[in-house]
């Protein structure tokens, strides 16, 4: 079931640095949010559907919203989605901050702190000044382009702020008998407002499964709650398509991250372990982002994990052709991520062809 969610106010998500009361007093939003807040709202919403006033059985009710499944998170502008810009792309300067480019492939003949399992890097071929593509947005023809290894001169993108402005707000903690302030509760975050843009505007799209019906949802849309300080979005179906698997020509292909993947390290290694002879051969990777979350069944906080964010790249070498048009078929949209982490939407990848200045000569 494909889902579109506007939202009705500010919304806030926060990142994993501690924002304890009295202690801490600032709090940086992120957006996108983590696939597993939107899964937690969706279990939550199912519940809500599920219980009524008088059911004990909570606990019964909590393992059943397990069901819930994310099999694709993004954001769309209008109906169309957009994708973040991957990590082996790059600005050449100040005032090209929109047209990207790709890094080439080179063979270090120098000393770096690189790991082991990488014989090659990801260079930008410029001498000037390089800008990181991070907070930009492919819509869908560029992600084809960059799937199927088309090598033009630049990739058109779009700033993730011109669609999600960051917006102050402070705030003061309340005694909830006397509704007077409390000493030392004051504090300040960051929520994201997105623009309105009429038929341009930015919403968050899912596909998701494990609702009995159209009907849990109800027929038209809902109201559920996201985020901190329980913000409203509406829940609409929706349709919308992603890029189609790309013919792998040659052992080499990319893997990139539509969102954060948990691997218990730095890349996904379990590929490795399933398919024989398959090799990491080089990476863009970005700074960890840590996940954490809400235990809806045990009422307690999750543990943090470090996560590889969105955007990064894998350049792998597989044995032969048929065995990269294997895995791309069998991931190409879907999760990387092993079992439990696919259902909170973590580790969807789209399998990408190389561009011309990244294959091994």
């Amino acid at each position: 079931m494909k889902l579109q969610l506007e939202p009705l106010d500010p919304l806030f998500f926060r990142d994993g640095r501690p924002f304890t009361m009295g202690e801490e007093t600032y709090a940086e939003g992120v957006f996108p949010p983590m696939p597993s807040t939107v899964r937690g709202a969706l279990r939550s919403m199912w519940m809500s559907q599920k219980l009524d006033a008088y059911d004990t059985e909570k606990d019964k009710q909590a393992k059943a919203s397990a069901r819930i499944a994310i099999r694709y998170f993004g954001l769309s502008i209008g109906d169309k989605p957009v994708f973040h810009v991957p990590l082996d792309l790059f600005f050449s300067g100040r005032g090209k901050e929109t047209l990207a480019q790709p890094m080439e492939l080179i063979k270090p003949s120098f000393v770096s702190s690189c790991p082991v399992e990488v014989s090659y890097l990801f260079k930008a071929d410029t001498d000037g000044k390089v800008e990181s593509v991070a907070g930009h947005l492919l819509d869908e023809e560029g992600m084809k382009k960059y799937i199927n290894g088309n090598t033009p001169s630049n990739i058109a993108t779009e700033r993730l702020s011109d669609f999600v402005k960051k917006e102050h707000k402070i705030g003061i903690g309340r005694n909830n008998e006397t509704h007077l302030t409390e000493e030392g509760l004051l504090y300040r975050l960051i929520s994201n407002r997105f623009e309105d843009m009429n038929d341009d505007s930015m919403t968050i799209i899912i596909d998701v499964e494990g609702f009995d019906t159209q009907i849990d949802t109800a027929p038209l849309y809902s109201v559920i709650l996201l985020g901190g300080e329980r913000k409203s979005v509406v829940a609409r179906s929706c349709e919308f398509d992603l890029p189609d698997v790309p013919k792998i020509q040659g052992r080499y292909f990319k893997i990139v991250l539509l969102t954060p993947a948990l691997f218990g390290t730095w890349y996904p290694k379990h590929l490795c372990d399933e398919f024989s002879g398959l090799k990491l051969i080089a990476a863009s990777a970005g700074k960890p982002v840590l996940i954490g979350g809400w235990d809806i069944l045990n009422q307690c906080p999750k543990p943090m994990r470090r996560a590889v964010p969105t955007g990064s790249v894998f350049l792998f070498e597989a044995i032969d052709e048929v065995q990269a048009n294997m895995i791309a078929r069998k991931y190409h949209g879907e999760s990387i991520c092993k079992p439990l982490d696919d259902l909170d939407g973590l580790g969807i990848c789209f399998v990408a062809q190389p561009f011309d200045n990244q294959k091994i000569k």
